[in-house]
Order: structure tokens, then sequence, then C-alpha cells
């Protein structure tokens, strides 16, 4: 898996999503449309500030960023993401969890 590729396609997808034009959010992050366009076409990986405001902008955390889209992503893939998403919920919420996907078991 391309790492770069998949970040820099991730934010776009997020922008695209919330419906902002790389001028309107190179202008939320305080950068240049072209830096925006040059992440988004994969010729440049965003620094780690950028990732920053990436994430503050879209109310996310930075291994959002590094997901594999569901509909793309192996079995393996998706059980990582249930992982971390399972690893900050609270021993309460968990077992709500596990109630939930008793009834898939049956």
């Amino acid at each position: 898996m391309d790492f770069k590729k998949l970040i820099n396609s991730n934010i776009k997808n997020l922008r695209l999503k919330h419906k902002l034009t790389q001028e309107q959010f190179a202008e939320k992050l305080g950068m240049s449309s072209r830096s925006i366009s040059k992440i988004e076409c994969n010729y440049c990986m965003p620094s780690a500030e950028s990732i920053n405001k990436i994430c503050e902008e879209f109310d996310i955390t930075p291994d959002v960023l590094c997901q594999v889209e569901i509909k793309n992503a192996s079995k393996a893939d998706v059980i990582r993401q249930i992982n971390n998403r399972l690893n900050r919920l609270s021993l309460q919420e968990l077992k709500q969890v596990l109630k939930i996907t008793d009834t898939f078991a049956k």
C-alpha cells in the first residue's frame, strides 16, 4: 500500500465530502491552493503541521487519514479499523458493542 497516496487521497475525499473547493480549503488551513493541489495530486506529502491543521478542520484524529476506504479494504484492513475504533471506547461502551455483535453471531 502506498502510504503517501492513501493519506493524500483521504485528504481530497474529506475536502470533497465537505463540499470545499481547493481554494476554500487552503484558506481555512492558511495554505496556498497550489499546496493543496500538490498534495491531492500526490506530488508531495503534507507536513506534520499541515496534517494537524487538516485534522482540526475536519475534527478527526490523524489515524483517520491512514485508513483504507471500506469499499476497497481487505478483511484485515476492516478488522484493523474496527480495532482502532474499539480502543477509544469505554468499558461500558465495549459491553454494548459486544451485545450488538452477539446478534450477528447467531
